[in-house]
């Protein structure tokens, strides 16, 4: 080898082009006007459905957002692309999950 060369593998160079973004989940009034869960991607809404059973967010220990209904039942188990890295409850309808794309 040369001297002077940098050895760097693919694994690195892999990582060094990884980019975070935020996946929010929310339990709220979407656009339409009827109670339901929105999907944000970096603030912009990629998704919503209307689903008057749900009521309540909680944050699994490997970030994924379970939606409750108002009795606690798990309705649903929502989880980001990629690799979670970290996630937020900014409240019980609000969740930021940050993942690696």
């Amino acid at each position: 080898m040369a001297e002077g060369a940098v050895v760097t593998d693919s694994f690195t160079k892999e990582n060094e082009r990884r980019s975070l973004a935020k996946l929010t989940v929310r339990t709220t009034v979407i656009r339409d006007g009827t109670p339901g869960i929105s999907l944000s991607l970096d603030g912009e809404v990629i998704g919503e459905w209307t689903d008057s059973r749900a009521k309540l967010l909680s944050l699994t220990d490997d970030y994924r957002a379970r939606v409750h209904g108002a009795d606690g039942e798990q309705l649903y188990l929502l989880s980001a692309p990629g690799r979670a890295v970290s996630g937020e409850e900014t409240g019980d309808k609000e969740i930021t999950i940050t993942f690696e794309l």
